[in-house]
């Protein structure tokens, strides 16, 4: 009876022990694969673009992403106001997807240009849906 017990610790913990190991090996893969997406596609730095507007000639947009993972917006409604926005705060990336604390709006991530989507996440379409775009300066 001892020796079934003992057999029986042993194999939970090892269970143990190889559970463990597998989710450390996975979230490891996982944080290394964002990492370098972000480092392949050199995501940091400044975008900007003039998007559509309804009742203005453009909004012309600055963006600009730091490597701490900060954001700063600052966008001007053309033909309308001379007044700056601005909006900071954090970002984070899922997948192929930016987004910005503190801002309705996701952006889909391309190479050097960011996409932006629309209120429910998903691509713009139609005839002004190149036009949500903001293009990688620098």
């Amino acid at each position: 009876m001892q020796k079934l017990s003992y057999i029986l610790t042993v194999l939970i913990g090892l269970i143990f022990a190889i559970s463990c190991i597998n989710n450390k090996t996975n979230v490891n893969q996982l944080l290394a694969s964002e990492d370098n997406a972000l480092k392949g596609i050199g995501l940091l730095g400044t975008y900007e673009g003039n998007l559509p507007c309804a009742d203005c000639t453009m909004i012309s947009t600055l963006l600009s992403l730091d490597k701490d993972k900060n954001y700063h917006l600052r966008y001007v409604y053309v033909g309308k106001s001379e007044e700056v926005f601005e909006k900071t705060g954090k970002w984070d990336v899922s997948k192929d997807i930016l987004s910005l604390e503190n801002v309705d709006y996701n952006y889909k991530i391309l190479e050097n240009q960011l996409n932006q989507l629309d209120l429910s996440g998903k691509e713009i379409k139609g005839d002004l849906a190149d036009k949500y775009t903001l293009m990688k300066v620098k």
